[in-house]
């Protein structure tokens, strides 16, 4: 998922004042993606099938993977979790953008608007579209961008 962020008088504003804006609109769009992550990565609540109490005997254990009490009592398990909410990473790009993206190989499972399975949606996962929405009906992109303008103004 793309945001495009439009920024209406930013040429003359550049031209009239002899102040290179593109710096403060980097570090401003690296604040954007840094917000859209804290909506994104959390997990949502544990349910019954993260829990060992789980009357099937079989759970999944966050950071982990599947878990299950063999006849004996002993827990076995699978260590297989990509620990989805630790490999978040934010990278610039060429111009004043930044990607905000999973390294986790079933993220877009859990994450896509178009590609979460119904029961991540169902479980509380927040999608990508859901995340950005928020972060931009919050006002913290306006915030960030007249932040970032504003500090270098006033450094010159």
């Amino acid at each position: 998922m793309t945001i495009g962020i439009r920024i209406v008088g930013l040429r003359e504003v550049q031209r009239t004042l002899g102040v290179d804006i593109k710096p403060a609109l980097q570090a401003a769009t690296k604040a954007i993606a840094l917000e859209v992550q804290g909506e994104i990565a959390p997990y949502p609540p544990a349910t019954m099938a993260n829990s060992p109490s789980n009357p099937t005997g079989k759970w999944y254990q966050r950071e982990y993977g599947p878990r299950w009490r063999r006849k004996d009592g002993t827990i076995g398990g699978r260590k297989t979790s990509e620990t989805l909410t630790k490999v978040w990473g934010i990278k610039a790009t060429g111009g004043i953008g930044a990607v905000l993206g999973n390294k986790a190989s079933y993220a877009e499972f859990v994450h896509s608007k178009t590609k979460q399975a119904r029961w991540m949606a169902r479980i509380g996962w927040v999608t990508d579209e859901a995340a950005v929405d928020k972060v931009v009906r919050s006002g913290r992109v306006q915030a960030h961008v007249t932040k970032a303008i504003m500090a270098r103004l006033r450094r010159g």
